[in-house]
Formats: structure tokens, C-alpha cells, sequence
């Protein structure tokens, strides 16, 4: 199948996943580039299934899970309930699964992982607080390091770093205004600070929510990148198991108290 294809319908699951119903709650940049002595997100990052409550979905219909829903048990006003923990997601139908969900027990999702070229390993990372996205971060190239790091303020895109030579430490800075991108900081003597700006122009787009954005020129730039999509809308599902499979476009399962 089409890789396209496949990271539309990646796209699209997560859209999914922001319309379901959820439990309502109430709850400066740094130009350091050097992130290599920071170890990379899980490769594993399964769902821990031991004496939890799985619930398998078949969405194709060929008698082959290809959803799975992992509650645990709580208590909530003295009643024992199932809370939706994690969720995976075989998004390409061929018995490995690329997609990782993990909730809070508010039913807000609080972090999403991808493996958007289905190598079983794990490329994209989302990370959000109470179901809002505040960071992502990309490994374009697919060698299990990371390449971009997104930066969210109230769920617009803030700053974006980049390692331009793919060797984990950030080289390239951008920072956003009003959603725009507002200037543009390079380091050229690999030192891991900024020791170049360049504003940005006049004329620029407005940047859409977790778009890719290239800088008009930096030293060691990649003529070319790999397309990253971009998860910015605010998801997250209630704390309900599911009695039967639903079909595809069913959503997540109301509560159920025992």
C-alpha cells in the first residue's frame, strides 16, 4: 500500500481519536544544541497488559485483531471502574502494530508514538498535557535518532529545532509569532549556540498547525527532507471499556462501572 496513504490514515485515526468523548477536568526557549546525551524515546513502549482487562478490534473484518484496548482497574466514587490505559493499532493490516496511544486517568491522551515507515520502529512522538499537544518530536530520516523538535504554546507551534547534519545535536533554530515564523537562528561552528539570525521575510506564510517548515538557507542543510504530518489537535478518550467490537466508525465504549 501506498506509504501516502497509509500516513493519511495515520492522520486520520488521530483526528478520530479528538472527536471521542472524554472526562471533563480541571487542572523559554532554550538555543542549548546539543541533544545527544539525551537517550532517545522508547523504541518498545508496548502496552503493559499484565492482569488488565484487553479488548481486541477487528476493523477490516478478517478475523484478525487489529485494535487493542488495555483498561486497568480503579475505584471512582466507590464504585470500581476500567480506565482506558493504552491503546495499539495495526494501521496497515499486517500483524504488527504501528501505533501506541497512552491516556491518563482523566481519559486525555498524554502521549502518541508512530511508526510511520512500518519497520517496527518507532519514528514520530507526540507528547501532550491533559489531551494538549506540547511537544513532538520526528525522526525524518529513519536511522532511530531524532531529527526535529516541535515546540507548543497553547497548542500553537512555538519553536522548532532541527539537527541538520543528523547527528543529534540541534543546529537550527526557528521561532514562531502569532503563528508565523518570526526569525531564524543557525550555529555554523557547531559550538550548540546560535551565532547566526536571519529574519524571516516579510511575505511569510502562516505556518498551519505542526507544518514542516524549511529555512531558506543553512550550511549542511539536506537539499531535501522527508514529509513529517503533523497531530495537533487535542484528543482523548473516557474512561469506558467496550462490551463488543464496534464497527470501524464506532467510537470508544461508554464506562462501565462494576
Amino acid at each position: 500500500m501506498n506509504r501516502m496513504i497509509l500516513l493519511s490514515l495515520a492522520l486520520g485515526f488521530a483526528a478520530c481519536a479528538s472527536t471521542e468523548e472524554k472526562k471533563e477536568t480541571t487542572t523559554a526557549a532554550t538555543t542549548s544544541g546539543d541533544k545527544s546525551v539525551q537517550p532517545v524515546p522508547s523504541q518498545a513502549s508496548h502496552c503493559d497488559t499484565g492482569g488488565k482487562h484487553v479488548i481486541e478490534l477487528d476493523m477490516n473484518r478478517d478475523q484478525k485483531a487489529d485494535v487493542w484496548k488495555v483498561y486497568h482497574a480503579s475505584m471512582e466514587n466507590g464504585a470500581k471502574v476500567e480506565v482506558l490505559e493504552c491503546k495499539e493499532v495495526d494501521l496497515n493490516f499486517d500483524g504488527k502494530k504501528d501505533i501506541w496511544v497512552f491516556y491518563d486517568d482523566q481519559g486525555n491522551i498524554k502521549e502518541e508514538q508512530f511508526d510511520l515507515d512500518f519497520d517496527g520502529k518507532i519514528d514520530m512522538w507526540t507528547y501532550r498535557q491533559l489531551g494538549k499537544i506540547i511537544r513532538q518530536e520526528l525522526d525524518v530520516n529513519y536511522d532511530g535518532k531524532t531529527d526535529i523538535w516541535k515546540y507548543y504554546e497553547g497548542e500553537k507551534l512555538a519553536r522548532i529545532e532541527r539537527s541538520s547534519n543528523r547527528n543529534g545535536k540541534v543546529d537550527v533554530w526557528e521561532y514562531y509569532a502569532g503563528g508565523k515564523l518570526d526569525r531564524i537562528g543557525y550555529d555554523t561552528t557547531g559550538a550548540g549556540v546560535v551565532d547566526r539570525w536571519d529574519k524571516a521575510p516579510e511575505d511569510a506564510a502562516p505556518a498551519a498547525p505542526g507544518a514542516e517548515t524549511t529555512p531558506a538557507s543553512n550550511p549542511g542543510t539536506p537539499a531535501a527532507k522527508p514529509a513529517t504530518p503533523a497531530l495537533n489537535q487535542p484528543t482523548g478518550e473516557a474512561n469506558k471499556p467496550v462490551e463488543a467490537a464496534p464497527a470501524p466508525a464506532a467510537g470508544t465504549p461508554k464506562k462501565k462501572t462494576k
